[in-house]
């Protein structure tokens, strides 16, 4: 009987790590007038107009989109810019982004970066952490082409949240479809 609850004990302390791990449902949305798709997770809304008029304001830049979780922990931004870019600047991009962000921000621990394709585009990318007020994030900057332009998205939870969200981050870069 002994033997039976141990061994039983040990079967769900070994299965615990991959509840955690569990993938988020996503869902695939079309963006930017059916331009971009991208699955997101079921449980993230889009902000409102207003809402991302007031929260970025002071940007220069508003975002074209940004999906939330229910509590307003994890977030994806997804940014349309005017910076004109060519599939062969993707790698160049990333290495200023990186330099850029290493001077801004000194407390960063960098963690991954490269480019690859992705649905026959070029997509650069690059993860870091960062300390915010009261904890520590992950962001997850990944970026492509949209008719001859940067296209940005960035993907941010707090660190304490990230085994939970790292692959379906994984899988929402992965879903990326610019036409």
């Amino acid at each position: 009987m002994i033997k039976k609850i141990i061994t039983s004990s040990l079967f769900i302390l070994l299965l615990l790590p991959f509840f955690g791990q569990a993938q988020i449902k996503l869902v695939r949305r079309s963006l930017l007038n059916g331009k971009v798709e991208l699955s997101v997770p079921a449980n993230f809304k889009q902000m409102p107009a207003q809402a991302l008029a007031a929260k970025y304001a002071h940007e220069g830049q508003q975002p074209a989109a940004v999906f939330n979780d229910t509590k307003g922990e994890v977030n994806l931004v997804i940014s349309q810019t005017g910076q004109t870019m060519t599939p062969d600047q993707i790698g160049q991009y990333k290495d200023f982004m990186i330099n850029t962000l290493k001077h801004a921000r000194p407390d960063a621990v960098w963690l991954d970066s490269g480019v690859k394709t992705i649905n026959g585009k070029q997509v650069g990318y690059f993860k870091m952490m960062t300390t915010a007020a009261d904890q520590k994030v992950f962001a997850f900057y990944f970026y492509t082409i949209l008719e001859g332009k940067l296209l940005m998205f960035t993907f941010n939870c707090p660190q304490a949240l990230l085994p939970k969200w790292k692959t379906t981050a994984e899988a929402m870069v992965a879903s990326l479809k610019v036409k």
